[in-house]
């Protein structure tokens, strides 16, 4: 953007955009929005090995609001934007300065979406963007939203939720990347700054807001660089973590490898036998298609230390896997017969799913006995 941006600020002083605060820095003159431009080296947030090819050709946003609940009446008087260009990541930070000026502004922010073929923000696509989009709809300009938008909320929410009891940005910034900030504003005081502002004319009070905007924007880059390294280079991360969730990530860009050993780490952690259940099913699967039949018998026959409807559920899975890949017909029936006895004991105390699981061994029971006629 070195190059590029005397003919951006061309475009927008042509718009009225671009103008300075009064003398004492505490008012703004009548221009419809301000501007700031800030540049970081690539070094600094990638690392030597520096951004994947497509973070060059992505577009980082982040947005600050006159609310938090969204809805068309929602204006983002500041939007933070982050391109990667060169060797600088360069951060602008569009500033709403008198409500009128809001289609100038988005005049000026549309271009540079025209320039991006990826949007990553974090929950862009439930706020960020639907407010942004309505507000050009307001102002009747069109805008099309980059081909690609990744929002880092969803792996974000896979890699912490449960490890953090939480995935905010702020959160996962403190306990999981190590970037705590200092005297940083609580979003929910954002809007009201805004208004104040609004009324006085006095800006100087959102200095913290530009600096929050700026460190949303930042923590975006850091998280992407970090996402991905995690599930597309298969770099394990450092507690804390959910691995079941950087497992379920790296199946969704077909690292099977690394899926298979994430979830098994889970597996070896996690105490909720629900959770258990749902992890060695996704190990279950990975199995089946590499065709290791001994290693998922081994898989369901570690899980019968499970009580109630867990362990049935075991027996049933290891039953199925000994009759029809392991060829050991015997060994199904033995899970069979140890099922049904868990569960004279369930259909005792009115287990809801007892019944169902019943039938089930029955009717597996029933099936192997009729093949293997000297088990009758």
């Amino acid at each position: 953007m070195t190059g590029s941006y005397p003919t951006l600020r061309d475009r927008l002083e042509a718009l009225g955009a671009v103008g300075r605060p009064r003398a004492g820095g505490a008012r703004w003159d009548g221009v419809p929005f301000d501007l700031r431009r800030s540049v970081r080296s690539v070094v600094e947030i990638f690392g030597p090995d520096g951004p994947h090819a497509n973070d060059r050709c992505a577009l980082f946003l982040d947005t600050e609001t006159t609310g938090l609940s969204g809805g068309t009446g929602t204006i983002p008087f500041l939007i933070g934007l982050a391109a990667i260009e060169g060797s600088a990541v360069v951060i602008e930070q569009y500033f709403l300065r008198r409500l009128s000026g809001e289609p100038a502004m988005l005049e000026a922010v549309r271009d540079r979406l025209a320039e991006a073929s990826a949007l990553v923000t974090f929950n862009g696509r439930r706020f960020d963007w639907p407010i942004l989009e309505a507000r050009f709809v307001v102002s009747r300009i069109a805008v099309e939203q980059p081909p690609d938008h990744l929002d880092l909320m969803g792996p974000a929410r896979r890699l912490w939720h449960r490890a953090l009891g939480t995935y905010r940005l702020t959160a996962i910034e403190r306990e999981a990347l190590g970037m705590g900030r200092l005297d940083d504003v609580d979003s929910s005081q954002i809007p009201g700054l805004y208004l104040d502002y609004l009324r006085t004319g006095d800006a100087s009070p959102l200095e913290p807001v530009f600096i929050h905007n700026e460190q949303d924007v930042l923590c975006l880059l850091h998280l992407r660089r970090l996402v991905r390294r995690w599930t597309e280079e298969g770099i394990d991360p450092s507690p804390p973590v959910d691995w079941e969730g950087l497992g379920v990530l790296r199946l969704q860009v077909a690292d099977e490898a690394g899926a298979f050993d994430a979830l098994r780490r889970a597996l070896a952690v996690e105490d909720d036998p629900a959770v258990r259940w749902r992890i060695a099913r996704r190990i279950a699967r990975l199995l089946r298609r590499a065709g290791r039949w001994e290693e998922l018998l081994a898989l369901w026959e570690r899980e019968l230390g499970g009580r109630g409807v867990w362990r049935v559920r075991a027996l049933i899975e290891a039953s199925k896997t000994a009759a029809s890949r392991a060829g050991q017909p015997q060994r199904a029936l033995a899970a069979l017969e140890e099922a049904r006895g868990v569960l004279e004991w369930l259909l005792l105390t009115g287990e809801q799913l007892a019944a169902d699981l019943d039938a089930e061994v029955r009717r597996r029971t029933n099936r192997l006995t009729q093949r293997n006629p000297r088990r009758r």
